[in-house]
């Protein structure tokens, strides 16, 4: 979600779907998990309909239901007037 937000002004996010060269092992390091918990969760998200990561594209197919996931509040991003 932080990432997301952080991308959108700058223009590289397209209907929810955004550019993260990273694999799924890297992705599970910088959580500090392994890699194939870092499976089982991206598989979880894409059978609930949440998230789909497939070749370095993410694509968030329910914002709501993901921000409820992760807890994610952007408002400390401070990066629109009204936040």
């Amino acid at each position: 979600m932080e990432l997301r937000e952080r991308l959108r002004p700058i223009g590289r996010v397209i209907d929810n779907t955004f550019e993260v060269p990273l694999t799924q092992e890297q992705f599970g390091e910088a959580m500090g998990v392994t890699s194939v918990h870092t499976n089982r969760i991206l598989r979880e998200l894409r059978v609930d309909g949440v998230l789909e990561l497939q070749r370095g594209t993410v694509k968030i197919l329910n914002e709501y239901k993901l921000q409820e996931l992760a807890q994610f509040d952007g408002r400390y991003l401070h990066l629109s007037p009204s936040s």
